[in-house]
């Protein structure tokens, strides 16, 4: 065999038997937990009504806990995450209105609570590959998402007035698409207690479907976020989350979304 044949040959058996990047890559299993400081906003609109949720005196902001865990390996990543929220206000009725069937006159007591919890799965995918710079080790990616969620609202209204009450649940789907973008670079001087930081925003839009009777409607889910890395593995994290839906349930509608601060940490394994 001359000496450009074994060169082929040897070149061929290199390429055969050297490992793609993606399935070289090793899997990456990442848990973060935060509080998210939500406050319900938007509007209730049972048979067409359109009663701000200030009316019925669910308008603070209440802490909710908020988790996930990913598992990525290479260029996708797959993650569970999930959130609960709860409010309650008492007051008089400061105007007139109905919502569940129940009437309620101005001046009137009204006690009332409202939940909504989520749990569900979102999947990313890089599709423009990272740029590493020699100097910080800048990555920058945009990543494509889908996500689909089980979602929960509870609404309970107590007039103490009238001895009256009404509740009404919904429970529906949630499918969304969208897209965002990931910053990451090594620090030195300006952030001495941060070996990396990261910033990511990432948005989502699609549709909420209710599980019983109702209509189809909008949603939306937007999360921005600053990172900080202590360490190789731990890192906490500032950042927004709004999530939101236009829902027509059986017993209950509304144009509503949960939108706040929220601050936490993650552990890489």
């Amino acid at each position: 065999m001359d000496a450009a044949a074994l060169l082929i040959t040897s070149s061929l058996l290199a390429q055969s038997q050297a490992p793609d990047d993606a399935s070289a890559a090793p899997f990456r299993l990442e848990a973060a937990l935060d509080l998210w400081l939500p406050r319900l906003e938007g509007d209730f609109t049972d048979s067409g009504a359109e009663i701000d949720v200030r009316t019925t005196d669910l308008h603070d902001s209440e802490t909710a806990p908020a988790g996930s865990l990913t598992l990525s390996r290479g260029a996708l990543a797959v993650e569970l995450r999930g959130f609960s929220f709860t409010t309650e206000g008492r007051g008089a009725a400061t105007e007139a209105y109905a919502l569940g069937g129940m009437p309620v006159s101005a001046g009137d007591v009204v006690d009332s609570a409202f939940s909504w919890w989520s749990a569900g799965a979102e999947v990313r995918y890089d599709v423009l590959e990272r740029h590493r710079g020699a100097a910080n080790g800048t990555d920058f990616t945009l990543f494509a998402l889908g996500s689909l969620d089980v979602q929960s609202v509870t609404r309970d209204l107590a007039n103490e007035t009238t001895d009256t009450l009404t509740r009404a649940k919904e429970a529906f789907f949630v499918a969304e698409l969208g897209g965002g973008f990931r910053l990451a670079f090594d620090t030195k001087d300006p952030f001495p207690i941060f070996r990396r930081v990261e910033i990511l925003a990432k948005a989502g839009v699609g549709l909420s479907m209710p599980m019983g009777d109702g209509e189809f409607g909008g949603a939306t889910r937007i999360e921005a976020q600053f990172t900080g890395w202590l360490g190789e593995q731990t890192a906490v994290y500032l950042g927004y989350r709004l999530v939101g839906a236009s829902l027509t349930g059986e017993d209950m509608e509304m144009t509503a979304s949960l939108q706040g601060l929220r601050a936490g940490f993650r552990h890489e394994f």
